[in-house]
């Protein structure tokens, strides 16, 4: 039997054992019994023996001396750790779903906002879109879409792509025809002519 199982079948056979006696230990020495970093340390000292590839001492008490250490160093770090440190004390598992829900409230938009706002960004930008199709030529049109569209499309590349020498201005010539003559008014006006029943 490999070391590693020898110490895993000792932690096994006397699980109660030893979690009632370190349980007492934390008691006296005033540390907090935590369940997790006892059974993390089982994990650790498995580890750390298959690593290793050996156990120094398989004796029953040389298995619970290190096992032992081991607890006692993992308990004490325990403290120094943010989850612990900056542990709120007051949030008890009876209380986390209510606390969870007023800070969700405060801080997150409710997910129907969430919906209307994203639903209202694609509605702008294919209303953009449809005002410019009609107002410009197919050039123009196209040259603007891949433009606002592709975040990385630089002019340069807008260039490579189409072989249009102006495109540039072309695209400025759009983007101030927009500024010009489509206002965020009349894009949330449409909005709510199509989509205020449903929202």
């Amino acid at each position: 039997m490999s070391d590693q199982n020898i110490f895993i079948k000792y932690i096994n056979d006397n699980y109660q054992l030893l979690k009632n006696k370190y349980r007492k230990f934390c008691s006296e020495k005033h540390y907090d019994w935590d369940e997790d970093v006892f059974s993390d340390t089982i994990l650790k000292c498995h580890d750390a023996i298959q690593r290793k590839g050996k156990l120094e001492d398989k004796t029953a008490q040389g298995i619970e001396n290190y096992f032992f250490r081991s607890f006692k160093q993992n308990i004490q770090r325990e403290k120094q750790y943010c989850r612990v440190s900056k542990r709120d004390l007051n949030i008890t598992s009876d209380n986390i779903n209510n606390i969870y829900e007023d800070w969700y409230n405060k801080f997150n938009d409710s997910s129907i906002n969430k919906i209307k706002s994203d639903l209202y960004k694609d509605f702008s930008v294919l209303y953009i879109m449809h005002k410019v199709e009609e107002e410009f030529d197919s050039e123009h049109f196209y040259l603007f879409k891949l433009k606002s569209l592709m975040p990385d499309m630089t002019y340069k590349k807008l260039q490579a792509k189409t072989h249009c020498t102006s495109c540039r201005q072309k695209v400025v010539d759009v983007k101030n025809w927009v500024k010009q003559n489509i206002s965020k008014k009349e894009i949330t006006d449409a909005f709510k002519r199509i989509y205020g029943n449903l929202l």
